[in-house]
């Protein structure tokens, strides 16, 4: 929902500044910004979206070829490794933000960090979904949708 909310703001922005440009011959000074803070937002919102819905890319012509037990391992492996990385994205997110929170943009005047904020929220909520899935995995509930490709 936040997606298509998302979507909907950006698309009205955008044609409005273009029937405004052909029209009125003028542009709305903030379009640009307003776009790019939408697009930020909506790529990590994106990111843990897919990871809900477990439509991640993924290779796993190595991982498949492997006996069940030791697959599960690996399976298991690759995601602890996932959950590092996205710790590290929300912490290094966070320490970007605080210091951006300051900074104004230019025509928005909205503080920087605002926009930076996307990676540490989307990271984390793109964790908790795949933290889901590696305990389903864990426990044998499900193979969480695993080399179905």
């Amino acid at each position: 929902m936040v997606l298509v909310l998302l979507a909907v703001f950006l698309i009205t922005v955008m044609f409005v500044n273009v029937v405004s440009r052909a029209v009125l011959d003028a542009d709305i000074a903030w379009n640009t910004e307003f776009g790019e803070f939408v697009l930020v937002w909506a790529t990590f919102f994106g990111c843990a979206a897919a990871a809900r819905r477990g439509l991640h890319m993924r290779i796993v012509e190595l991982v498949s070829i492997l006996p069940g037990p030791i697959r599960r391992v690996g399976d298991l492996a690759t995601r602890l490794a996932i959950i590092l990385l996205l710790a590290l994205l929300v912490w290094k997110g966070l320490l970007i933000v605080s210091s951006t929170m300051e900074q104004q943009m230019s025509v928005l005047y909205w503080p920087v960090g605002l926009q930076y904020l996307a990676m540490p929220v989307g990271a984390l909520l793109t964790m908790i979904f795949v933290l889901y899935e590696t305990v389903l995995l864990a426990s044998g509930v499900s193979d969480a949708g695993l080399h179905s490709e």
